[in-house]
Formats: C-alpha cells, structure tokens, sequence
C-alpha cells in the first residue's frame, strides 16, 4: 500500500516539513508487516518492520548515513511512535473508497481527543495495526493520523496493489548498529526538535 503524508504542522524542528518525504510505503505478508519512508535526497529513510509471530517491531532509522536500529519488546509500539492510551473506538458503518479500498469511518476516543479513521476489509491480514496506536483495531488503515515524536501527520492511502517481495525486505542490514530505545527516541527527537 501506498499512503500520502500530509503533515499537521508546517515545521518539524527547524525543517520546514515541506521537505520531508510526501508518501510511506507498507508491505504486509502473513508474518511480517513494513512500513517505509524515505526522502531528503536519500539522506533518510524510517523503517518499521513488525515480526507477527514475535509481536515485536524493529526500528530502523538512517540519517545522512548514520544507521541505527532498535528491536522492541513484546508488544511495544515501535520507537519514536507516540502511544494513544486506551482508546475507545465504534464503527460507524459509513463507507468511502480511498486509495481504491472500500473504507470504513471509524469514531476514535481517546479520552482527551476524538477524530475519525478510515479502515479497509477487502483484504485480510493478521494483526496490520501493530506498528500504529490502533493496534487493537483488526483491520487495515487507509486514512488516519498518527505523530512520530514531535511530529504529527495524518496517512491516507493513495493505491495499493499485490505482489510478491523479497523476504531480505524484513531483514536488518548488516551495516545498521543496534541502539538502545532510549537512544533512537533521542535520535528521532532531536530531528525533528530545534535546538
């Protein structure tokens, strides 16, 4: 799937965030599920790659060449993912096509917020909301927001198609060193923060 970021606010840090990338690719199969983005003249690319069986989402993040990766624990949102809390969520049954996906608005609670998302069922896939807040609804986004540290965008889908990929998609390179999650927090924050 191929989705178009539109971000919330026109600066992350001192980048205005015209220059940040305008779309994020995702990748599902029945045991991994990716998610890319990449820009700045391929100075950067944000990788997300969820192991379904383990429950576990690692991070991969390359900076001017810098490139570093955290594998979470259990069940923990991918780094720099800022987490929702308990939401509370109702399927509206009213429909849109977005991206060509038949999608159902979805009222979103938070406590503090409410907002509207867009899912889709006209394709099956185990556990596709695990490297989002929305983990516990049970099908595929195709229009939501979502904030990476400081930086907040809404994702909605633009296509998608079926093929097959290469399984070294899902694996770590070996030229990424591993971090603490303390540490890519930092790194992401400070991306997108002004000094």
């Amino acid at each position: 799937m191929k989705y178009k970021i539109a971000y919330l606010d026109k600066m992350a840090g001192d980048i205005p965030t015209r220059f940040l990338p305008a779309q994020m690719d995702s990748y599902y199969t029945k045991h991994y599920v990716l998610t890319r983005i990449e820009g700045l003249f391929n100075q950067f690319s944000l990788i997300q790659i969820a192991d379904l069986k383990r429950k576990r989402v690692t991070t991969l993040l390359n900076f001017f060449g810098n490139r570093v990766y955290y594998k979470g624990d259990q069940g923990e949102l991918p780094a720099g993912v800022k987490e929702l809390g308990q939401i509370e969520y109702r399927f509206t049954g009213e429909t849109s096509v977005i991206g060509g996906l038949n999608s159902e608005r979805i009222e979103i609670g938070t406590g503090k917020d409410k907002f509207d998302i867009y899912v889709t069922k006209d394709f099956s896939v185990r556990q596709p909301n695990i490297v989002t807040p929305y983990q516990t609804i049970d099908a595929t986004l195709t229009d939501f927001p979502i904030q990476l540290s400081m930086l907040k965008m809404r994702l909605s889908c633009i296509g998608f198609e079926s093929k097959t990929v290469e399984s070294e998609l899902f694996k770590v390179p070996d030229n990424y060193r591993s971090v603490s999650r303390l540490e890519m927090e930092e790194i992401i924050n400070s991306l997108f923060t002004k000094d």
